[in-house]
């Protein structure tokens, strides 16, 4: 007997509605918009986890022309182009069952792509690098930010020992946006993954979890890539090979960031551990985001643990 194509036809509607109702309130509402726009790949994820990916590119393409319709077609690019894919891939790896991690990888992958293919679109249709834009918007800001604070009568001296201080910065900046475009892409993906599984489980279909926050452990090979951009780092400057330094400027900034979260896992492990109060745990979070020596700690602990294995989390466990 045939499964009636009637009800994916009127959730695939549904859903694709929901899809054009959050890219009007992403564009609409300023506040609340920048949140939703994140979540559009939801409705998208949900019709593939139940019916399908072949159903998650149609309610894609109809939601696109649609959007292009009534909006604008350069809204269309960036909420389709730049959330479409994400969802295609977050519904196919759960409805294949695939792990939280693989899934995790595949969306992030996916939505690295879509920034990329957004990037290209927007320098196509425009005329210009969207990047180099940001760049400038940056250095405006910063230009802004010394003419109030000259206005407010602060000292010729302080106001040039602050440029000299923000301008490498900025300059910082310039240099790790791709390693800013990586770390998006897996906030994004995870955060979609974590909207989707809670909506999948009211629907009652229940979705692997990642484990316990305190458990997680980040790729062992991280250290050696750190390892590896410290050295990237210095033959670039000292051999002026910029690409190579800013390539490994990029590796420490992604690396750092996996160690970061290592570091707050084993704090999370530990505060279960010895059973501390919720005081004692937020005073101590407060210190460690508030304090770049703390924070600084919380990487090497996090380096520490992924070497040694403090948590055992590798280790077979003795019965």
């Amino acid at each position: 007997m045939q499964k009636s194509p009637v009800r994916p036809v009127v959730e695939g509607g549904v859903l694709t509605a929901v899809a054009i109702l959050f890219a009007l309130i992403s564009t609409y509402l300023p506040i609340i918009g920048a949140f939703v726009n994140l979540l559009w790949p939801v409705p998208i994820v949900l019709l593939g986890v139940r019916h399908g990916y072949k159903w998650s590119i149609m309610a894609v393409a109809a939601s696109g022309a649609i959007i292009a319709l009534i909006m604008h077609p350069l809204t269309a690019v960036s909420v389709v182009v730049g959330f479409g894919l994400i969802g295609i891939a977050l519904g196919y790896g759960l409805r294949q069952g695939f792990s939280p991690i693989k899934t995790l990888l595949l969306g992030a992958s996916a939505s690295l792509i879509s920034k990329l293919a957004v990037l290209a679109v927007t320098a196509a249709v425009m005329g210009f690098n969207p990047l180099n834009l940001q760049t400038e918007a940056m250095a405006t800001g910063l230009e802004q930010a010394m003419a109030f604070y000259r206005g407010m009568g602060m000292p010729a001296e302080e106001l040039a020992r602050m440029e000299a201080t923000m301008k490498p910065m900025l300059e910082l900046m310039k240099v790790i946006l791709p390693a800013g475009f990586v770390l998006a892409a897996f906030v994004d993906t995870f955060l979609n993954f974590q909207v989707a599984k809670a909506v999948l489980a009211r629907l009652g279909q229940r979705i692997e979890s990642f484990p316990p926050f305190r458990h997680w452990s980040m790729p062992r090979a991280t250290v050696y890539a750190l390892a590896v951009s410290f050295v990237a780092i210095y033959w670039g400057k000292t051999r002026e090979l910029e690409l190579l330094s800013n390539t490994g400027m990029n590796l420490q900034v992604i690396t750092t960031m996996l160690l970061f979260v290592q570091g707050m896992a084993l704090v999370y492990f530990l505060t279960d551990k010895y059973n501390l109060s919720r005081i004692v745990r937020g005073i101590i979070l407060f210190l460690i985001l508030s304090n770049p020596i703390f924070m600084q700690a919380l990487i090497i602990g996090g380096a520490f643990d992924l070497i040694f294995d403090y948590r055992q989390l590798r280790t077979p466990k003795m019965e």
